[in-house]
Parts: structure tokens; sequence; C-alpha cells
């Protein structure tokens, strides 16, 4: 049980992250290249032109994973440290109620962009062919 609890923590923990980003780049202090990137990165994930091609398997996803995961790390470095904290708290706040309908919607959106991320993975493996 020791490990699903940990299983557990990590996932709130990780839910209320995911939340307090989304809290982040909608406040108003955030300048625009932060939004600006974070929207490159986005479609950069979702958008069927890489850098490299697809038709090398491993280095095609290799560098859609990097080119996000390093967009990502930078947005959040350039965000203000103060709201950054604020989002923290807020998002900790409402994810820890009983009845946090927002968090629930917030954590459902993140499954949906998790999903259609796959899904585009998944479409450019089976019709790699037709490039």
């Amino acid at each position: 049980m020791m490990h699903l609890d940990t299983l557990k923590h990590k996932t709130q923990e990780f839910n209320t992250s995911i939340y307090a980003i989304y809290l982040s780049y909608r406040d108003s202090r955030v300048g625009w290249p932060v939004r600006l990137l974070l929207a490159f990165v986005i479609g950069y994930a979702i958008s069927p032109i890489d850098l490299i091609p697809d038709l090398i398997v491993l280095f095609g996803f290799l560098d859609d994973v990097v080119v996000v995961a390093l967009g990502l790390s930078l947005s959040w470095q350039m965000l203000p440290k103060d709201v950054v904290n604020e989002a923290r708290l807020q998002a900790y706040e409402v994810m820890n109620k009983p009845e946090f309908s927002e968090g629930h919607r917030i954590i459902g959106y993140a499954w949906i962009l998790a999903v259609t991320v796959l899904a585009v993975f998944v479409y450019k493996i089976l019709f790699l062919n037709m490039l």
C-alpha cells in the first residue's frame, strides 16, 4: 500500500503543477514573449511539420520531445517568480478542496491534450509511408 499512496501523492502533485502552469500563463503580469513561446511549443507538438522528418523513427520523435520539453522548461523559467508562487498556492488550494470541479476540468483538459498529442504521434507512425 505504501507504493500506491506514493503514486497517488505524486499524481496529485503533478496535477497541481499542471493547474499552476495554467494559472500562471493566464495571469496578466505574464508578458507576451512567454505566451508566444508556449503557443509555439504547443503548435510544434501538434504540427505535422518537424525539424527532423519522421522517416527516421527514433530521431523524428526525439526532436518533438526535446523541443517541447525545452520550450516548456524555458517558458516556465521566464515566468515571474511571484506569479509562479501565487499560482502554486492557488492551485494547491483549489486542487485540495473536496469539491474542486475546476480542478477536474483542468485535469480533463490535460488528458485531452495528452490524447491529442498521442493521436498525432500514432497518425505519424501509421501514415509514415504517405509522406
